[in-house]
């Protein structure tokens, strides 16, 4: 799969120091996915539940393991998507804040429901299981704030049970 045409990601974090100096860390994000069917960058990954002001630089050098999708900390991603896509069905235990910023991409739900999500749309996936498609010739962006989740439940029963029989990804 050729490189995203789309311009790389940048990243501005603001914050003072344990000086008390005001310090702007301006970069273009520095950890993209060694993924070859995906291309995503993963901009700023927090460990903790609750942000920490005086934690940020430190958290600001944290690197993704080998993966985007992280269950047990809020992060900040990227992901490029590129023309003719056809992605999988798929949940994570956590709540998506997705916004498209450039192409259209179709969120497709398991049930067959779809809706066309174009720039400036947001999406807020609560654990759900989906799809995103590009049925476009033009490559597409979409930028997310994943935040841990309880895992979504249906009569009891977590998504890799009948009657969803989901996959739980861990890209």
């Amino acid at each position: 799969m050729p490189a995203t045409p789309l311009p790389a990601p940048r990243r501005l974090l603001t914050v003072h120091s344990s000086t008390g100096e005001q310090v702007i860390l301006d970069e273009t994000t520095p950890y993209p996915t060694n993924d070859e069917h995906l291309k995503a960058f993963v901009g700023y990954i927090q460990p903790d539940a609750i942000g920490k002001p005086n934690k940020a630089l430190e958290w600001a050098e944290n690197r993704p393991v080998g993966k985007i999708s992280h269950d047990d900390q809020t992060s900040l991603r990227w992901v490029d998507i590129p023309p003719q896509y056809k992605g999988a069905q798929h949940y994570t235990n956590t709540f998506d804040y997705v916004i498209v910023t450039h192409g259209e991409l179709e969120l497709i739900l398991p049930d067959g429901q779809t809706k066309i999500v174009k720039v400036g749309d947001a999406v807020v996936q609560a654990a759900n299981i989906h799809a995103w498609n590009n049925n476009t010739d033009e490559w597409a962006r979409f930028v997310g704030v994943v935040v841990p989740s309880e895992p979504a439940t249906v009569n009891g029963k977590t998504l890799d049970r009948p009657p969803f029989n989901g996959y739980l990804a861990q890209f």
